[in-house]
Parts: structure tokens; sequence; C-alpha cells
């Protein structure tokens, strides 16, 4: 570890203990010493390196835990973690690339299909639309990096689904570019309404390859309506959610 980094955070001396052995900790984490995965020193170490008492020290730890930025193994230690990304999709009809600049974060899209198919019928009623009309699938995984990131993994797996009456020339926009609602709205199609249904499950073996998560690891699953100003509907989608990589919001008011 960097001992002028620690003499300087000693140094300071107006900062209460606990912030000095989170700060030091979180500075390793954002310059790469650190990186999610590694062993941090131990209770002992940081009390000794600090001069402070161990339960200080702890509740510096307890901090960056709640945060997400580390987690405990019993009998292990403590290793860096990475922070689950805040999804807000349960307060907001909003665009997934404006969400995630919005958090400073770069979105990326790899679109794994995009099709026109006949409706199946588990979709008929889903889709409001008549057996053996034709919809459009479209089916993509969503990454979010922070700036210094070049390496990732998917936070999301999504599958669109649009009655191709809607919208017969969707499937000629590239989505690795481009975002579903921006398209809709440059074509005078907007969601005025969504409605949106939240499931815990497991990840079965297919899902979990593709967002690379092992067999079983616990989900978000989101299915989600979006209506137009007429009331009907322009998109049904199922998203799929790794729950080690992200948390959602859901705000009320009264």
């Amino acid at each position: 570890m960097d001992k002028d980094m620690v003499e300087d955070i000693k140094s300071e001396s107006n900062m209460p203990l606990y912030y000095k052995v989170q700060n030091y900790i979180l500075d390793l984490i954002k310059n790469n010493t650190l990186k999610e995965g590694d062993l941090i020193p131990t209770e002992m170490e940081l009390s000794i390196m600090f001069h402070i008492s161990r339960p200080t020290v702890r509740q510096g730890l307890n901090t960056l835990v709640s945060k997400g930025y580390l987690k405990r193994i019993k009998g292990k230690g403590t290793f860096v973690t990475k922070p689950k990304i805040l999804q807000e999709n349960t307060r907001f009809i909003e665009s997934y690339n404006r969400e995630m600049n919005k958090k400073g974060l770069i979105p990326e899209t790899k679109v794994l299909e995009i099709s026109i198919k006949i409706c199946p019928d588990i979709l008929v009623d889903k889709l409001g639309v008549e057996e053996g009309d034709k919809i459009i699938q479209l089916r993509r995984l969503r990454y979010a990096y922070g700036e210094e990131e070049q390496d990732n993994k998917p936070i999301l797996l999504t599958t669109v689904y649009i009655p191709y009456k809607k919208f017969p020339n969707l499937i000629m926009y590239d989505f690795e570019k481009r975002s579903l609602y921006e398209v809709f709205e440059e074509n005078n199609v907007y969601i005025k309404k969504a409605l949106r249904e939240i499931e815990a499950k497991l990840s079965n073996k297919e899902t979990s390859k593709l967002l690379e998560i092992n067999e079983g690891s616990p989900i978000h699953f989101i299915s989600s309506y979006g209506y137009g100003e007429d009331g009907s509907i322009i998109e049904y989608s199922e998203s799929i959610y790794p729950g080690e990589r992200n948390k959602f919001i859901v705000e009320i008011t009264r």
C-alpha cells in the first residue's frame, strides 16, 4: 500500500477518524490499486497503519460495505466488490441510454436478435394483437461502464416485442447505436404510460451464460407494458437484471 497516501490522509486532522480509513480504501479502489475481488488489509493492519482503534476502522469499512464497494466473507476477509447500479425505471419512463448517462456511466448495447415473426399465442393478449399477426422481437444485452473501466459484464438482458403494424420499419434501425425510445419519438410514437411487474427469480442456464453469472443466481425479472397516447400497447418487454449488479428504487408520495 502507498505510504505517502497514508501519511497524507493521517495529516488531515479535521477529518473524522473513520473517514480516513474509508477514504484511503476508496482511493485505492478508484485508482485501480485495489480491483474487484482483491482482499483488503485486515482491521488490525489498518488499525496499526492509522493508529486508531479497530471499532473505528470497522465503522469506516461498514460505510463502504453499505455503499457496495466492499463485501465481507466469513472466515476469509473483506473483499473489493462493485457497487450495484441503481435502476430508476420503476420511477420514470426513460430510455436506458439517458438513464445511464445521467448517472455518469457510459451505456453500451449488443443486439442478440431483431426479427419479424408471427406472434406466439402467449403474447397475443399481452400485445393486443390478433392471432397470426406479425410482431418485431428485439433482444439486447446492455452494459454500463465507468470512465476508467475497459471491461465489464452485462447488467441487463432485455427482450422487447412490438406489434409490427405499429412500426413496420423498426427493423431497419441499428439498435446497437440507437435508443428504442428515441427512435419511437423521432417517428412520433410516444410511451405515455408504463406498467411494470417485478419478480425475484433464479437464473436458468441460458440466461446465466449471457449475463456471465452462475446458474441459479438471484435475478430481478421485470415485465413491462408501454402504452401510447390512445391507450394501445406499443411494446411489451421482459428484462432480466442480475441481482448482484443492480438495485431498484421505488418512490412513493402521499
